[in-house]
């Protein structure tokens, strides 16, 4: 059976609504009202956790929740049916998605289609159908939205530039020029899409820095997820691009001509610096950093605050400054923990 119905709960349910909307059986009082969802060391007697895991199972007797997801297969000892609730699942993360997301989505202030009095929008823009368009928003000239969008308040979109059927630009959100973004995007507040690529070289001359100008374009794809904060740069020429489905995380910055594979997630405050090309399916941790020009193959992981200074190949996982193959970074940090003994050690046998 498949983990969601497809039907709708929300905060309020009882564990019986949330059960038939995962399509799953539970065991113990199905009309607990659910208010609330929290981890399992930290849940209330009105809130639904999830067990994922043996050693978390350990812990529910002890817990204050009064439901849990939990996976198929595990054993749940000190259960008492009479007061609370356990709904068995066959993943009991990818279940507690499916609720959050549900309560995510009820919680949500109603979409009202519509353009706000104080929106500017060029009368050469090309507005879809079920359009919402909120205050203080500017659409340029040329400029396609499609069917379904939401613009929110202080949206900037610039001449030239396509937002795909159903994509949300948070607060603030500002889109320069000639830049597209596929169907079903979220670009949360602050991010901004299309400045100039930071380039510069010597004056020839001896008179500073000549900045070098940056006349190609951002090319989203479909169902991208922007973090609050992130800047992705215009390409010199060319496009610097993002494929479907990659999420990026908070404060990440993606220069110039990047290319950015299908499916690649990118965690806080990571960079990647011009014309590098990461994969499909890529992992880049917290922080890390990648030079220009570089290659990342499918499926590679990179570890947090790593420094990439050369290609990493396919399904290869590497951390460290300057980022090497895992397992070897992990053996260099454990004999440095070992120096000031062996250190020590040496002193003495010298004594």
């Amino acid at each position: 059976m498949p983990e969601s119905s497809g039907a709708s709960i929300q905060i309020g349910s009882t564990v019986a609504d949330i059960a038939a909307f995962l399509g799953q059986s539970f065991d113990g009082c199905g009309d607990l009202v659910i208010n609330g969802l929290n981890s399992l060391d930290a849940a209330a007697s009105d809130d639904l956790t999830f067990i994922h895991a043996e050693k978390w199972s350990r812990d529910w007797k002890d817990a204050g929740a009064g439901a849990a997801l939990v996976t198929r297969g595990i054993e749940v000892s000190g259960h008492d049916p009479s007061s609370r609730a356990l709904i068995v699942v066959d993943d009991a993360e990818i279940a507690m998605l499916h609720v959050l997301e549900s309560f995510s989505k009820s919680a949500q202030k109603p979409r009202v289609p519509g353009v706000h009095p104080t929106a500017i929008v060029d009368e050469s823009a090309d507005i879809g159908t079920d359009v919402h368009i909120g205050a203080h928003v500017t659409i340029g000239a040329n400029a396609v939205i499609g069917q379904a969008a939401t613009l929110e308040a202080g949206v900037r979109i610039g001449p030239d530039v396509v937002v795909g059927d159903g994509t949300t630009l948070h607060a603030n959100v500002v889109v320069e020029h000639n830049c597209s973004l596929g169907s079903g995007c979220r670009v949360h507040p602050g991010v901004v899409i299309g400045a100039d690529g930071f380039g510069y070289r010597p004056d020839p001359g001896g008179a500073g820095l000549m900045k070098v100008p940056h006349l190609g374009t951002v090319i989203i794809g479909d169902d991208v997820e922007l973090g609050a904060g992130t800047c992705i740069d215009r390409a010199k020429f060319g496009a610097t691009r993002i494929g479907n489905n990659t999420k990026i995380d908070n404060l990440v910055q993606v220069a110039h001509n990047v290319i950015i594979g299908q499916s690649t997630v990118i965690a806080a405050q990571a960079g990647i610096a011009g014309s590098a090309e990461i994969g499909n399916g890529v992992q880049i941790g917290a922080h890390a950093g990648i030079v220009e020009h570089l290659k990342v193959g499918d499926g590679a992981r990179i570890g947090a605050k790593a420094g990439v200074i050369k290609n990493v190949a396919a399904g290869e996982v590497v951390a460290g400054i300057p980022a090497q193959p895992a397992r070897e970074t992990l053996r260099q940090v454990a004999a440095l923990r070992k120096l000031p003994d062996y250190l020590a050690r040496q002193g003495r046998l010298k004594g």
